[in-house]
């Protein structure tokens, strides 16, 4: 069958259109990240003693950061740099929020703004761990809490504040007890490293989607003639 230029240009055009909607997502690459990393190895005493300024990661103190996506993506783990007193277990949870000012919805976070969790492991010196945590994730703003006491998580230890801010994250935080629940925190502290990793999701351009249009307009009029 002899086919025409219209018929070879749309045969190009829809693989083209085909391989992009069926690109696979970048290599996984780091999200968010509210610090670089500092000094690891840093013993729990000197997070205690205040050699090295920390942040409390307990059954009753849950710490964490806002952050803002503007693409979609998924995540595939949460962590940071954190130390203990003893190797023990602590959550990580990804929260949607309404937008930058937002805090979750519920301190037991029980309610559905939470998304998913992961279990990490604290190291008895500080450096940075990660778990493993999947989600398909759209632009909005969304926060990084870690904790212990929910999610099998029974572990107590802390963050080093050694890791230099990158930009103005705004970190927020949660004590079983205050009055006031949630909390921003920035005032208050900062040089932490709170990170997810993934990956972001290709989407078709403009023009891909364009020429989508144009092509089952001309398979259309095509059908119609005969």
């Amino acid at each position: 069958m002899k086919h025409t230029i219209e018929q070879t240009l749309a045969t190009f055009f829809l693989f083209s259109i085909i391989g992009v909607y069926m690109a696979p997502p970048v290599s996984a690459a780091i999200l968010f990240e509210s610090g670089t990393l500092g000094s690891t190895g840093v013993p729990w005493s000197d997070l205690v003693d205040q050699t090295v300024l920390g942040v409390n990661i307990k059954p009753t103190v849950f710490n964490g950061v806002r952050f803002e996506l503007t693409e979609p993506v998924v995540t595939t783990k949460v962590g940071g740099h954190f130390a203990a007193p003893l190797s023990s277990n602590f959550f990580g949870a990804l929260v949607k929020l309404d937008d930058e000012n937002d805090f979750p919805d519920s301190g037991d976070l029980t309610t559905p703004d939470v998304l998913g969790t992961a279990l990490l492991t604290f190291p008895e010196l500080s450096n940075e761990v990660f778990g493993d945590l999947t989600l398909a994730l759209g632009p909005g703003w969304y926060a990084l809490i870690f904790g212990s006491g929910l999610f099998e998580a029974t572990g107590s230890g802390g963050a080093p504040m050694n890791n230099p801010d990158i930009g103005l994250p705004t970190y927020i935080g949660f004590q079983s007890g205050a009055p006031s629940g949630w909390g921003s925190l920035s005032s208050f502290f900062g040089n932490l490293r709170f990170v997810v990793e993934g990956t972001i999701v290709p989407e078709p351009s403009a023009f891909m989607l364009a020429l989508t249009t144009a092509l089952f307009s001309l398979f259309r009029r095509k059908s119609c003639r005969r």
